[in-house]
């Protein structure tokens, strides 16, 4: 049987890219039936099947060098704004000397650009297309209602990982028969089998994260300060970078939880993994931010979940989908300080008991029976190829 030919189109491979990024690419290479190659913003990589786009700063040196290898379609874009900006006669020559017989995108960004090019018939209409939204391509602020219209004429599948990312998608117009729930999940290695069941004399809380408003960490360091005026021997780690960076660590210092509270930059997901499991509760007080972002699932939510750690979430976005009020975790009003304050108080004084343990678990049985990497893997792979 003649392999199918699949393009995974990413913005960035390698180190830039999302550990469950990587994780499906690794397994999609691993497949024996199908021929994979990598379309990313960055190098080409000739050995590791991985083609760079490098698109000039200003769309005038762009469109200066898409010229070079003229194409009569280039002139046709202009109808598009991603033509006037240069991104789609950028893409024109790869796609004129490479076929596919599925285009897999991450992020709806770059689905836009497949559908164009397929409404331009430099991509066959036949040319299955997969277009996975993952939260940052879902701003009104930044792409309108209407955006995404194209996708409607010319996506096969649109994949999402949670309810609330369905809604903002319906809210995009997007057809509802095209949207397929195919979350992002953990790998079944990194789900925990045992869990202890004793009360530990510190208490280790964490978070993790990009440090950007939406995470909700200026909460945190309030509901920190909070518990810290409690005599409660516990330390709270925030591993993530970001911009925030220098205004967490002014507040941390204005409140005197230098003793207290450390964030750790820089580290790889083997060192998090570990941080991880040495940690009793999780803390996510996600927030909407200025341009309404908020998060659209939580994979960082996950992961500490598939350890058996205590997750205390916002009750926002996408995070309900998996913590279940009472029963996989808890939730909380987002950017409500006392409540979070309270129920924090709350788990510590009953981690060790019979109904804490049951939570713990039941929260490593939905990881395990719903966002099992491997099984999502396979599903995805079925879409690809059918």
């Amino acid at each position: 049987m003649q392999k199918k030919k699949i393009l995974v189109f990413i913005n960035y491979f390698g180190k830039k890219s999302e550990t469950f990024i990587s994780d499906e690419i690794e397994f999609l290479f691993s497949q024996k039936d199908v021929d994979v190659t990598i379309l990313h913003y960055g190098e080409n990589i000739p050995e590791k099947n991985v083609t760079g786009l490098y698109f000039e700063s200003n769309f005038i040196k762009r469109w200066l060098k898409a010229l070079r290898k003229f194409d009569v379609k280039m002139f046709a874009t202009l109808r598009y704004k991603n033509g006037l900006n240069g991104s789609l006669v950028s893409l024109i020559p790869f796609f004129r000397k490479s076929k596919f017989d599925t285009i897999y995108c991450h992020f709806g960004t770059n689905g836009k650009l497949i559908a164009e090019l397929k409404e331009l018939k430099v991509i066959p209409k036949e040319t299955k297309l997969v277009v996975r939204f993952h939260g940052l391509d879902m701003n009104f602020t930044k792409y309108p209602v209407g955006f995404y219209d194209v996708l409607n004429s010319y996506a096969d599948e649109i994949l999402l990982g949670s309810q609330f990312a369905y809604k903002d998608l319906r809210t995009y117009r997007l057809q509802k028969e095209k949207l397929n729930k195919l979350s992002v999940g953990i790998r079944k290695l990194n789900i925990s089998k045992e869990i202890s069941d004793s009360k530990p004399e510190h208490f280790n809380i964490i978070s993790v994260g990009r440090l950007v408003d939406f995470k909700g960490y200026l909460v945190a360091l309030d509901i920190i300060n909070e518990i810290n005026k409690r005599s409660i021997n516990f330390t709270y780690t925030i591993i993530g970078d970001g911009p925030q960076y220098e205004i967490l660590s002014e507040l941390i210092e204005r409140y005197a939880l230098q003793n207290k509270v450390k964030i750790i930059k820089g580290l790889d997901h083997a060192n998090v993994l570990d941080i991880l499991k040495k940690s009793q509760i999780y803390l996510y007080p996600g927030i909407r931010d200025h341009t309404g972002r908020v998060e659209t699932q939580g994979l960082a939510n996950l992961e500490a979940m598939a350890n058996g750690l205590v997750i205390l979430a916002s009750d926002i976005g996408g995070v309900p989908d998996y913590v279940v009020h009472n029963k996989t975790g808890f939730l909380c009003e987002p950017g409500n300080v006392n409540q979070f304050v309270e129920k924090l108080l709350w788990i510590m004084q009953n981690y060790a008991t019979d109904d804490m343990v049951k939570l713990r678990q039941n929260a490593i049985a939905e990881v395990e029976n719903n966002y099992c990497q491997e099984r999502l893997n396979e599903k995805l792979l079925n879409l690809l190829i059918d």
